[in-house]
């Protein structure tokens, strides 16, 4: 994560890719917890309307959306839901959708017009 003013590292993340229907469907759902810098990124064959919802999540996490430029264009704060029926959508424009720790984005400043750098053989 790079600052959009200062071009500064915000942090940097170790992530899983979700680059497939079935990776996108499951993602973390069948994971106890994320280390510190640890993630996944969910990448798409083109920039669009996404939407992501907390099933059978045990723990709760930051959801980024960013667009085909790099730029975050969302960032949701997302808990865990107890009702797997009734779920919330996190709703959000991007090419990848990058899901860290709960408020590590607030921990470490990235906000909405910051980039994510992505590894060259998912840009």
């Amino acid at each position: 994560m790079v600052d959009a003013d200062t071009d500064e590292t915000l942090g940097t993340v170790a992530v899983e890719i979700a680059d497939t229907q079935s990776e996108r469907y499951t993602g973390l759902s069948e994971h106890e917890s994320l280390g510190e810098d640890e993630g996944m990124l969910f990448v798409y064959g083109s920039e669009g309307e996404y939407d992501y919802v907390m099933r059978s999540m045990d723990f709760p996490i930051d959801i980024v959306f960013v667009g085909a430029d790099g730029t975050i264009t969302r960032i949701h704060h997302a808990q865990t839901e107890s009702d797997n029926e009734n779920l919330t959508r996190y709703s959000g424009r991007g090419k990848w959708v990058l899901e860290v720790p709960y408020e590590w984005t607030d921990e470490h400043g990235v906000e909405e017009g910051d980039r994510l750098e992505v590894p060259d053989e998912y840009a």
